[in-house]
């Protein structure tokens, strides 16, 4: 059966320093103990991994398919102009990046890493990030991570925020731990966006979300706002229009996903 923390322990394998013999006898004790199974089809894979080598070759896929370097959709090749954006990217954001579409296998990884408790998967995609070049560039630029809040009865009824994982695995992942900093809290306890199919009512249901309490710890800072999956946009520019009153140098944003532009997948997120 799959097992999430078993699966995360597992993958931290490979980072032990020397003494491959070790690590490689290890990891065979704990195949035979935990086996391996795919997050998505549940077939056998490698212990250290979370999917099978034909779920993770459609995950790298999505990982590889062209995108938006400042709005994060897709694109029909890469360096294309970007028809959904026209190269202005999303509210006053730099740059955004992304693992891939929000689309098979990785919508199923999202949900489960989401609504389903197995929270470690958050930091298996976010090592995911990691290695894609545009997420790298944006890390080397930042000076502090901020993940997108929960609102605190959300939070509590879930155990985690999903974009605080995340982000924690982000700052541990570039060697120089960048600063997860809170500066902004959700005042408001919204609907959860998943019910709300348009963007006229994402945006309303957004409106006066957020609060500033800590401005100073953004005030002239280049700013990298965290978070899962961007639908129609409306929570980035929510949460960036707050963050702006604290005067940052820079907003860009790193996501895990990015739905389908047309809007037919809202109600799936």
């Amino acid at each position: 059966m799959y097992h999430p923390s078993v699966h995360l322990h597992l993958s931290k394998l490979h980072d032990l320093p020397g003494l491959p013999h070790v690590k490689r006898l290890l990891s065979d004790v704990l195949d035979l103990c935990y086996p391996g199974r795919c997050a998505i089809c549940r077939d056998a894979c490698d212990a250290a991994a979370i999917l099978c080598s034909i779920c993770d070759q459609g995950q790298q896929r999505l990982e590889t398919a062209p995108a938006c370097v400042r709005c994060a959709k897709a694109l029909g090749e890469h360096g294309a102009p970007c028809p959904w954006c026209l190269g202005k990217g999303i509210g006053r954001y730099k740059s955004i990046a992304r693992l891939g579409a929000f689309q098979e296998p990785l919508r199923e990884l999202i949900h489960r890493m989401k609504y389903h408790g197995e929270w470690p998967l958050a930091e298996q995609l976010a090592q995911r990030l990691l290695r894609q070049a545009h997420v790298r560039a944006i890390l080397e630029d930042a000076d502090c991570l901020v993940p997108v809040p929960l609102h605190r009865l959300r939070q509590m009824a879930r155990g985690y925020n999903q974009a605080d994982v995340i982000a924690g695995m982000l700052s541990r992942g570039t060697g120089r731990r960048i600063p997860v900093v809170r500066p902004v809290v959700r005042l408001r306890h919204t609907e959860t966006q998943t019910h709300l199919h348009s963007r006229a009512e994402r945006v309303k249901n957004l409106r006066n979300a957020f609060g500033l309490v800590r401005p100073g710890v953004v005030l002239g800072k280049r700013i990298v706002v965290v978070d899962d999956v961007v639908t129609t946009g409306a929570t980035l520019e929510s949460l960036g229009r707050v963050l702006r009153l604290g005067r940052p140098a820079q907003l860009t944003a790193i996501v895990i996903a990015v739905a389908d532009p047309k809007g037919r997948d809202f109600e799936k997120i």
